[in-house]
């Protein structure tokens, strides 16, 4: 028995050899080690990267378009948001959401409307997790301080391109309409505050990215990556073990 398994080894190891010789010498790769090859690069560590783990991307497009409109007709009936549906919108390169809205006012607490605007294209989950940010910390937080907030100002929501815009880069959580950049917020006294602006109020600062942070996969913000420098870009990127990424300098 010892000796007919000797033999069967060796037979195994001259099959091997030869199946690397055809394939001129370079020998047989472990298919562990071409996947590795496939995997995206891991950014660079920072104090402000709470964990990354490359995930799937969100792909809404996957659910059959009336499903995904009942799923998001639910979900919006208690969002205590204003919004207008859309056909289902298809791109290139995994672009597209199964059900889009646009997201056109946030109702508060009192029945008080605030504007969202330009009024941004998105899926349904992130216009209820916006309309919250925007009801549960963004009006009481400047209220608090005596400031009622008119307009909510968006930069870009739905967008089909890769990230930051550079060619060689993965598609953005924008093309699949899973991410919002928020750039400021207009009051009812017409002043206007930039939330990457320096100059203010730190309570208010301190309040909107803490609580950004917790509802959001991603918070890119000022001290970021260069590309974030005049607005802040919130998206529900879908990462292995629910990681986020929260990267937004306040000094």
């Amino acid at each position: 028995m010892e000796r007919a398994f000797v033999i069967f080894v060796a037979i195994l190891l001259q099959t091997t050899a030869a199946v690397a010789q055809d394939k001129g010498g370079a020998g047989m790769e472990s298919p562990f080690l071409a996947l590795d090859r496939k995997r995206p690069e891991q950014p660079a560590r920072s104090n402000d990267l709470l964990s990354y783990a490359p995930g799937p991307p969100a792909r809404e497009r996957s659910i059959p378009d009336a499903e995904a409109a009942a799923a998001c007709k639910a979900l919006l009936a208690d969002a205590s948001i204003v919004t207008t549906p859309h056909a289902a919108i298809s791109g290139e390169g995994g672009c597209g959401i199964a059900a889009p809205i646009t997201l056109e006012a946030v109702l508060l607490p009192d029945k008080r409307r605030i504007e969202i605007a330009p009024a941004p294209v998105m899926r349904c989950d992130l216009a209820a997790r916006f309309g919250a940010f925007v009801r549960e910390t963004i009006a009481p937080v400047t209220a608090s301080l005596g400031r009622k907030v008119k307009r909510v100002i968006t930069a870009d929501a739905y967008d089909c391109r890769n990230r930051n815009r550079q060619a060689d880069a993965n598609p953005s959580e924008h093309a699949t309409g899973a991410a919002i950049d928020l750039a400021a917020i207009e009051f009812v006294d017409g002043s206007v505050m930039r939330v990457t602006d320096k100059a203010r109020d730190p309570t208010i600062a301190i309040s909107l990215r803490q609580s950004a942070c917790a509802r959001f996969s991603t918070v890119l913000g000022p001290g970021s990556d260069g590309y974030h420098e005049d607005h802040v870009h919130l998206d529900l990127a879908r990462r292995r073990g629910g990681a986020k990424i929260c990267q937004w300098a306040l000094k």
